[in-house]
């Protein structure tokens, strides 16, 4: 996904109190509550969560408003957009967002703010003109079109990541040669032969049940995460799965399916996930050719289950992309698959280059940063001649690879910030293929695994190489992906340790 921050400045006059937000009260009323302050059923100190479903003519929008124990606050639209609110505009898009009537919400500003009716109320009708147009799946560019101040990238420092990759099962009916999983077993013959279609890697063992993942999406939604991924290894081999997209959309969360989308070629199980509640899916199509894209998925046969999965898919009300390694078996072929996808329909296409972790730290097929910007170059003529949205994952050094030079947005590390990953077991990542636990979240407290050492690391870019250090691009590009980066720092476990202020405290 990718994330637009923007820090919505509302200031309302003089006389501002302190950090506030305001909830609905009893009989009614809307009153004003203190940071921290928990309602039923929440602890004190918790993040609050808040899911919101807005129909218009042509239009359909799912809101989540995170409101921070500091007052502080973030929507997120469609889990594509995130909008940073200080504790100001938070206060007032909870007004909005919950229909309070104008009299009421502008009663509680006015009881927050030394301000005159007037003001309370021209202000609150502008934020909400604004907020109109940001719901809106087609509205106002929040940078161009309307009046909003910008954040740095990666400057938000939230309590909770915005998305959680559950991984339900290392099992897997492909055997890639790149996997990034270190958890996985291979079935591969000694000849480098593929494995056998009907063939499932991986086993059973360390997996949690259904009770354990709906205490684990529980937890989430306690602590403000409002966007699950399921994810794998292949997810479509639990059992269980309709049934977890099925409570997490209880619960008010988005939910998506990254998948081989093998499975997904009988109709019927599609369907039984789209009944569900299943809001997107990202299918993995290495290549337009079934020869290259077997060979990298060490199957034959996967080729023809995939795409009739995909298609089967794009048939569906799923919001639908794929998604592409650039190796050095298909990256050649990168213009012809690309147009393949278009001919299927696809709308947006996203594209990754070698993780290194797991087989992808040993492969050897992975394509240098340096060589990365003409297969990008043609990607982009490719998808803005047939209006596809094209989105590039894989963070990298600027001074190799500035993906800013070619529209495609910052991408910088966002793991154990921003988006996170627990395994099968319960265990804590920082992101899906960084495998160090943090902790596990049905054993230890959110805050000991937040707080992480590597996990603050991570947040305060200390894994980075030398030369990263005084660059002036360093708060976007991040020094590039710290699993890339990792072997080539001498002291890389050094700097995960707590420094000498923060083991004293």
């Amino acid at each position: 996904m990718n994330w637009v921050a923007v820090q919505v400045k509302k200031i309302i006059g003089a006389g501002r109190a302190a950090s506030s937000s305001w909830l609905p009260g009893q009989a009614g009323q809307t009153t004003l509550a203190q940071p921290g302050a928990a309602r039923s059923g929440q602890a004190a100190g918790e993040a609050r969560l808040y899911h919101y479903q807005i129909e218009a003519p042509g239009e359909k929008t799912r809101a989540h408003l995170r409101i921070d124990p500091d007052g502080s606050g973030v929507l997120l639209i469609n889990a594509s957009r995130v909008l940073h609110l200080n504790p100001t505009a938070a206060a007032m898009a909870h007004l909005a967002l919950e229909k309070t009537p104008e009299a009421q919400a502008i009663q509680a500003i006015r009881a927050a703010y030394t301000v005159s009716r007037q003001q309370a109320a021209s202000d609150y009708q502008a934020f909400n003109q604004q907020l109109t147009e940001l719901l809106r799946p087609d509205g106002a560019c929040p940078l161009h079109d309307l009046d909003l101040e910008i954040a740095a990238p990666f400057s938000a420092r939230p309590s909770a990541p915005y998305r959680m990759d559950l991984a339900l099962t290392y099992r897997c009916n492909n055997d890639c040669a790149h996997c990034y999983n270190p958890r996985s077993s291979s079935s591969r013959r000694p000849n480098g032969e593929a494995s056998s279609p009907s063939l499932v890697i991986g086993t059973q063992a360390n997996e949690l049940d259904t009770a354990d993942w709906k205490r684990i999406l529980d937890q989430l939604w306690a602590i403000g995460v409002p966007h699950i991924i399921f994810t794998g290894g292949e997810p479509t081999l639990r059992a269980d799965l309709a049934g977890l997209i099925a409570y997490a959309e209880g619960l008010g969360q988005i939910t998506g399916l990254n998948t081989n989308a093998r499975r997904l070629h009988d109709s019927r199980y599609l369907q039984s996930l789209v009944d569900a509640g299943l809001d997107h899916v990202q299918i993995t199509v290495e290549s337009h050719d079934p020869a290259i894209h077997d060979q990298m998925v060490a199957c034959h046969g996967a080729w023809q289950q995939t795409i009739a999965g995909l298609q089967n898919a794009l048939q569906s009300r799923l919001y639908v992309m794929t998604n592409t390694t650039l190796l050095q078996e298909n990256s050649p072929y990168l213009g012809e698959t690309l147009d393949f996808l278009a001919r299927l329909g696809v709308p947006t296409v996203g594209l990754n280059a070698l993780i290194y972790s797991g087989r992808g730290a040993v492969v050897g097929s992975g394509i240098p940063e340096k060589d990365l910007p003409p297969l990008l170059e043609v990607a982009r003529a490719k998808t803005e001649a047939q209006r596809q949205r094209l989105i590039w994952y894989t963070p990298t050094q600027y001074c190799h690879f500035d993906p800013m030079q070619l529209d495609l947005g910052v991408k910088g590390c966002t793991a154990a910030l921003y988006n996170m990953c627990i395994e099968p077991n319960g265990d804590v990542l920082p992101c899906q293929s960084y495998y160090h636990a943090l902790g596990n979240l049905l054993c230890d407290p959110w805050e000991s695994i937040w707080q992480h050492d590597l996990s603050i690391s991570l947040r305060e870019r200390r894994l980075i190489e030398a030369k990263c250090q005084d660059c002036a691009l360093l708060s976007e590009c991040g020094g590039g992906c710290p699993l890339t980066i990792e072997k080539t720092i001498p002291d890389f476990k050094t700097r995960c340790a707590p420094d000498s202020k923060r083991s004293t405290e």
